[in-house]
């Protein structure tokens, strides 16, 4: 997987804040996990590779790869500035959601590890639907390419095969149900 793109900081996870300080976010099984507010952008990227390093991300997305362990990163690493109650919750909420990610993601690499043939079933089962969604999609791509060439030819109709305008076209004595041009039709 390629790098995420840096920001105007010049460090992945790192934007500035209104107030000219910096913060550090990084996305966390899907979710963004907020790792603070910190006065240099240098901070809040170390903080980031702290948080990259916990979910065991590879080197190049990290801001310092030159760092070569996580208790090395931690040392580097700085506490962020909290300057109300409300972000020191959120701090301690963001903590609580990496520790739980990483514990996930340590269960799941054991899992894999225990269980290679679920592993490989389940890699059999999304290749199949992803051949099966394909097919699918050039068949439609096919109809619509047959369809519409028919259309140009004047050989096909807009109107589905249980289009009650039909009975009405196709109707030789004009009745009270029959809608006039200017009505508009309830389907």
């Amino acid at each position: 997987m390629a790098p995420r793109r840096r920001s105007n900081t010049g460090f992945i996870g790192v934007r500035l804040r209104p107030a000219g300080h910096f913060a550090a976010e990084i996305t966390a099984g899907g979710t963004r996990v907020w790792l603070g507010t910190f006065y240099t952008k240098e901070a809040a990227a170390r903080a980031y590779d702290v948080a990259a390093w916990r979910f065991g991300r590879s080197r190049h997305e990290m801001n310092f790869p030159e760092v070569r362990s996580l208790t090395e990163a931690q040392s580097l690493s700085t506490e962020p500035l909290l300057r109300s109650q409300g972000e020191a919750r959120r701090y301690r909420s963001g903590q609580r959601r990496i520790d739980t990610t990483e514990a996930d993601e340590q269960f799941m690499a054991q899992w894999r590890r225990d269980h290679p043939g679920a592993v490989e079933a389940e890699r059999a089962f999304w290749k199949e639907k992803q051949t099966y969604r394909r097919e699918r999609r050039a068949g439609k791509r096919q109809r619509r390419a047959e369809y519409e060439a028919e259309y140009a030819k004047g050989e096909a109709s807009t109107w589905g095969e249980d289009d009650e305008r039909w009975l009405w076209n196709l109707s030789s004595t004009a009745s009270e149900d029959t809608p006039s041009e200017d009505e508009d039709f309830d389907f």
